[in-house]
This record gives structure tokens, C-alpha cells and sequence, in this order.
């Protein structure tokens, strides 16, 4: 049974300071169970050899024919229950370490979410990728395959050595006499295995996030005639991956014939000294014979030594790149204060000296605006003004000091993100689509707002209203299926201007109090754009809109227009009232005029 109830509970900063093994407590039970199962396993192995040199001793006494038959029995029934207990072992414990997995890569997957935007400047889409799938199915191989040689190598050579010891102490230091050099040859080959792993799911990561680009930016490689040299870019990336993972096979390779030639000398000096001891009269045949199957009983753990220092290793190498991530603490948190109710919300903003810095550049200067509740504010300025950067404050997708913006006079550091972001839609310039229907697109945000169920009417209604706002009405009547036509991974089969609308209308969907419009409109043309910001003034009219547009044409007729140059707002006004002044917007209004932009 998994643990999915609890995974959203488990703090992610927590179970990197405690290591891989911690996340197995919650099936304690069946790796109990599963560790029993192998202790039985292991003590029928060990029987055998008793049960061996007994039907020897047997054989060559005065009545073989008494107590062979019966050996003989004690024989297929120790082997039928040990393979018994060896299934039971392995379902149980290979079950909690899938389970584990299942709950290690859910909880990683969260703690994804929480993170702000700096921990994805600094990780690539594919190393991030990397990490939550390959790296979480080797942590997965340590807690199932290496838990159980632990355990089974462990009790096995513990209880093969102390009935070694009862058969001939002598003997058994000559056959143990070359195991030393196992531990310090185990020691080595482990650092080698380590950095070979870590070398190998880097590259990986790296090669991961180099396909991810190539194909989400096919159509660019497409267009720039680019198809060879992202396969020689390809095949370099692959080549190293190649090389880093053909020296983690050479280590690994060299690893289980070495041991295995070093239990082998044990098993050699054991026949040599055994068969001494045998003629000397100190041990008998059946005693050499069970000693030997004893020593046998060690192979396949001397063996599997080597096996597990490896998964050992690259469970370790993986567990760290994954504490990485774990460990990460996102800076944009929960406010501790309630939250703000959605329908005495009015959307009134205030922008007190605000002061915004991304790294070491400072991209907001002492910027001070007051957003009326129902008014349509526009923000406008060169590239590079701060123009998206001011408005990525509201929702805190990046964090500003206590003091800075206000909702309804609440500071929004206080508020929860929950409560903050589900009265604010957001349509951002680049419009992201899900690799789903124009539906489902657009019914992303709404399961935060109380709509009617789907299977009603007024779901599809709600959804078909935000669609006609967004201008898409004549696109839906030309699609095959409306809007359950699929847009396809990222909504290739759409235009950009399709793409924005789309995006526009799932803002809509969820009825925000604050509207903000981030250069959404850019891709489609001006007559289209005007029809549809007049569709959003009826819409609004109650509401707090916020428009970014490069062509003023979109934002002359909004009840005020900020001016950002540099990261300062330098002007605040009407469209008409800053043409008079004859600064920065008239500038930019004069430098549409020359390029020909409909200004009408």
C-alpha cells in the first residue's frame, strides 16, 4: 500500500538531511517481513551443508541405505520452503521499495512545484527531468537489490564463518586468509564507481536537457536549415555519455572477476590445507565436504560484493543529486496572514516605493502606482524597462520586501499564494499550452473557482463565455472538433495569435479581480486586438485590469498609463495629457507614427 496520503506531509528539507533509507519507514512492515523471510532463507541455506556432510558420512558408513533416504528428504524439503522464503522475500521487499519510489519521486515532484523561478534559471528543464526519473529509479535499485544483499550478504558470511569455525578453526583461517584483500579492493573499486556514476547522470542530465531544446525548438532548427549540426551537437553530447558510462562498465567489470578470482584462492587454499587436514585424521571427509559447501554458501555473497558496492555508490551519487533539489528552499513562501475573501475583493493595487533586483542587477527602482479598483491601467516603456518584471510582482512569481504591493490593502507578502494568485489571471506574452484540448486549455485554473461540475451546462458555459471574450469564437467555428480540438504538444497546431487567445481566455475563466494583460495580444493584428480589449472593458468594468503593449494603440484609451524607463516610472498620465508633455511616451508614439503603426 502506498503512502500517498502522507507524501504531501513529508518535508522535503528533512528527508535530504536524512538520507534515502528514512523514506522506507513508512513500509517498515513488509521490509520487516521481507528481512525475515531472507534470515530464514539464509539459515535453510546453511543447513544444507550439514545435511550434505551428514548423507557423506552416511554413504560411506556401515547402513548407507538407512539414513540416506531420509537425508535425502530433509534435502528437497529444506530446498522447497528456502525457495519459498526466497519469493516472499523479494515480492515483499521489492514491492516497498517500488511503493518508495512511487513516493520519492511524488514528493520530489511537489517540492518542484514550490520552487520560484532562480531555482530554474539555474537547472536545466532536462537535468531537472534527469533527476526525477533516472536518479530516482537508482535510489529505487538501493533500497530493493541492495537492501537485500545487505541483509542476505551480511547474515550469511556472519553465520557461514561461526559454522566454519565449529567444523576446523585451523581451516577456516587458511580459506579466509585472501578475504582482507576483498575489503581493500572493495574500498578502491567503490571512489571509482562513485565518480564514474556522478560523471554518468550529470552527462545524462546535460543530454536529456539538449534533446529537450532540440525538440521543443524543432520548428527553429527547421526554418534555419540546422538538422546536422544539432546531430553532430547530438552525437557529441551522446559520445561523451557514451564514454562516461563505458568507465563505469570497465570498473564494474573489473570488479566482480577480481573478488571472484579472489574467493576462488580461498577455495584453492581451502582443498589444499582441507585435504591435508583429512589425511592427518583431524577432520573427516564429510566434514571436509561440509566445510566446502559452506565456503560455497560465500560465493555468490563474495560475488554479489561487488554488485552491491556498485548499486551502493550509484544510489549514493543519485541520492545527492537529488538532495539537491530536495534541500533547495523556495524563497517566495505562504503569508501568515488569512486570506482575502474572493467576493468582497474589490482589486484595489498599490505600488509603494518598490525596489526589485534579479541576481545582481537591479531591474526596479522606487516605483510608486495606485491601481483604482475597476480601472484599466496600462504599462508601457522601451525593452528592458521592467515593464514585466512590475507586474510578475503581484502574483509574487518573484519576491519584493514587506511594504512594497498591496491588494486591498494587504500587504501581499502576508497573504497565502493560493489565496493572492487565484484573484489575479495572468496571460502572459508567451502563451504555454498543454498538450491537450482547447477545453481543457482553458479549464486549467478554473478548478480553483466554484463552477459547476463538467457534466453541467454551466461549466461549458462558463468556458464558452471566457472563449468569446478572448476573441475566438470564428476560430472555434473553423476547428474540426470547437473546443475539443487537440492543440498538440505546446499547441503547435495553432497560431501564435490563436496560442495568446487561448491563453487570454483561461485567464478570464477564472473570473480574477485583478486582469493582467502581458503583451498577450502581441501576436495578432490590430483590428482583432481592439475588438477585444473592448470585449474585456464590458467584461472588467468592475474589475482591475493591467496591460502591457508595445503598440500604444492597445493602452491609449486606458484611464492611466504608467511610463517605465530604466526600471523608474519617469511618467504617469492619459494618453493625450503625455503627448503634451513630450517625453518618453511621446517619443515612443512618434516612433510608431514613423513605422507606419495604425494609430486610429
Amino acid at each position: 500500500m502506498s503512502s500517498e496520503g502522507n507524501v504531501g506531509r513529508i518535508n522535503a528539507g528533512e528527508l535530504a538531511n536524512e538520507g534515502p533509507w528514512s523514506l522506507l519507514r513508512v513500509y517498515r512492515r513488509e521490509v520487516l517481513a521481507a528481512c525475515f523471510m531472507l534470515l530464514c532463507t539464509a539459515g535453510l541455506t546453511l543447513s544444507l551443508p550439514t545435511v550434505l556432510g551428514k548423507t557423506v558420512e552416511a554413504l560411506i558408513g556401515p547402513d548407507p541405505a538407512g539414513d540416506v533416504p531420509t537425508l535425502a528428504i530433509w534435502m528437497i524439503g529444506i530446498a522447497i520452503v528456502g525457495a519459498c522464503t526466497r519469493i516472499a522475500s523479494r515480492v515483499w521487499l521489492f514491492n516497498a521499495a517500488r511503493n518508495a519510489e512511487y513516493d520519492l519521486r511524488s514528493i520530489v515532484f511537489r517540492h518542484l512545484l514550490t520552487l520560484d523561478s532562480n531555482f530554474y534559471r539555474e537547472h536545466s528543464t532536462g537535468d531537472v527531468m534527469s533527476r526525477l526519473t533516472n536518479d530516482v529509479q537508482t535510489v529505487r535499485a538501493l533500497w530493493g537489490p541492495g537492501l537485500l544483499n545487505i541483509v542476505n550478504t551480511s547474515f550469511l558470511v556472519t553465520v557461514a564463518l561461526v559454522l566454519m569455525l565449529r567444523v576446523d578453526p585451523v581451516l577456516t583461517a587458511w580459506a579466509l586468509l585472501p578475504y582482507p584483500s576483498m575489503v581493500l579492493l572493495g574500498m578502491g573499486f567503490g571512489r571509482r564507481i562513485y565518480k564514474s556514476s556522478r560523471a554518468v547522470q550529470a552527462q545524462l542530465g546535460t543530454l536529456s536537457s539538449s534533446i529537450q531544446e532540440d525538440l521543443t525548438g524543432i520548428a527553429i532548427i527547421k526554418s534555419y536549415n540546422l538538422e546536422e549540426n544539432r546531430a553532430r551537437n547530438f552525437e557529441a553530447s551522446s559520445t561523451l555519455l557514451l564514454d562516461h558510462n563505458m568507465a563505469l562498465t570497465k570498473v564494474r567489470g573489473q570488479l566482480v572477476p577480481t573478488l571472484g578470482a579472489v574467493a576462488a584462492l580461498g577455495t584453492v587454499v581451502m582443498l589444499f590445507i582441507g585435504g591435508r587436514r583429512v589425511i592427518e585424521g583431524h577432520i573427516t571427509l564429510g566434514q571436509l565436504i561440509e566445510f566446502n559447501a559452506y565456503l560455497a554458501a560465500l560465493v555468490w555473497p563474495t560475488l554479489a560484493m561487488g554488485w552491491m558496492i556498485s548499486l551502493l555508490q550509484r544510489g549514493r551519487a543519485s541520492w545527492e543529486r537529488l538532495a539537491v533539489v530536495l534541500s533547495t528552499v523556495p524563497k517566495i513562501t505562504d503569508g501568515d496572514g488569512p486570506a482575502l475573501d474572493p467576493d468582497t475583493t474589490r482589486g484595489d493595487v498599490e505600488i509603494r516605493n518598490l525596489h526589485l533586483s534579479l541576481g545582481e542587477t537591479e531591474v526596479l527602482s522606487g516605483v510608486s502606482l495606485r491601481l483604482e479598483p475597476g480601472t484599466t491601467t496600462a504599462i508601457v516603456g522601451r525593452t528592458g524597462s521592467g515593464k514585466s518584471s512590475l507586474i510578475s510582482t503581484l502574483p509574487r512569481l518573484n519576491e519584493v520586501a514587506d511594504g512594497s504591493v498591496f491588494l486591498d490593502g494587504r500587504d501581499i507578502n502576508s497573504l497565502p499564494l493560493e489565496s493572492l494568485r487565484s484573484l489575479i489571471g495572468f496571460a502572459p506574452q508567451e502563451a504555454f499550452l498543454f498538450s491537450t484540448s482547447i477545453g481543457d486549455n482553458i479549464r486549467f485554473g478554473v478548478d480553483r473557482r466554484p463552477l459547476p461540475p463538467k457534466d453541467e451546462e454551466g461549466y461549458t458555459t462558463a468556458i464558452e463565455e471566457a472563449a468569446k471574450y478572448a476573441g475566438l469564437t470564428r476560430d472555434l467555428a473553423a476547428l474540426p472538433d470547437g473546443l475539443d480540438t487537440v492543440v498538440g504538444e505546446r499547441g503547435i497546431t495553432l497560431s501564435g495569435g490563436q496560442r495568446q487567445r487561448v491563453a487570454l481566455a483561461r485567464a478570464l475563466a477564472t473570473q480574477p479581480k485583478v486582469l493582467v494583460l502581458d503583451d498577450s495580444l502581441s501576436s495578432v493584428d490590430a483590428e482583432t486586438e481592439r475588438e477585444i480589449l473592448s470585449h474585456l472593458g464590458e467584461l472588467m468594468k468592475d474589475r482591475t485590469s493591467i496591460i502591457l503593449s508595445h503598440r500604444l494603440a492597445a493602452v491609449r484609451r486606458a484611464d492611466q498609463i504608467a511610463v517605465l524607463e530604466d526600471g523608474k516610472l519617469v511618467e504617469l498620465g492619459q494618453h493625450d495629457e503625455l503627448l503634451k508633455r513630450g517625453g518618453v511616451y511621446a517619443e515612443i508614439y512618434d516612433t510608431q507614427v514613423k513605422e507606419g503603426v495604425l494609430l486610429d
